[in-house]
């Protein structure tokens, strides 16, 4: 009976750890040691984004500023952070490295903007050339 107990509550454990790699291992086991909220390491294993409040948490136990960076890496979390929201983080204990990583990542995760194509007139201004230029038809343009 305590068998059956004990392989319920394990099982679970041993199912999400089996396609990670050594390292993210090593890093929820630190997670794990630091005696961080169960709710911010279940959210860790099961893949879910960190809030500002997790990472507070996080910072509170003292868990490494890699092992934070390296999951919010690996998740591709964008954090868009306010002046207030800064400060909150800093008060909180979380280093700069932790703040700088997390002001980057709109440049790092979010789609490249690409630059706006200049689609006007032909060679000749006021007289639209039709030749390898393209230039937008308003109704009336020519009337």
């Amino acid at each position: 009976m305590k068998l059956s107990r004990l392989l319920v509550l394990i099982l679970p454990l041993l199912l999400t750890a089996c396609g990670l790699s050594e390292q993210q291992k090593a890093d929820y086991a630190a997670v794990q040691r630091s005696g961080v909220n169960s709710a911010v390491y279940d959210k860790m294993v099961h893949g879910d984004d960190l809030s500002l409040y997790d990472v507070k948490a996080l910072a509170r136990a003292h868990v490494s500023d890699g092992v934070i960076i390296r999951y919010m890496r690996n998740q591709g979390t964008v954090y868009v952070l306010g002046a207030s929201d800064v400060q909150g983080l800093l008060k909180a204990g979380v280093s700069q490295s932790i703040v700088d990583f997390m002001m980057s990542t709109p440049h790092l995760y979010q789609p490249a903007v690409y630059p706006a194509v200049y689609v006007g007139y032909g060679p000749y201004y006021g007289y639209p050339y039709p030749g390898p230029y393209y230039y937008p038809y308003r109704r009336g343009y020519w009337h």
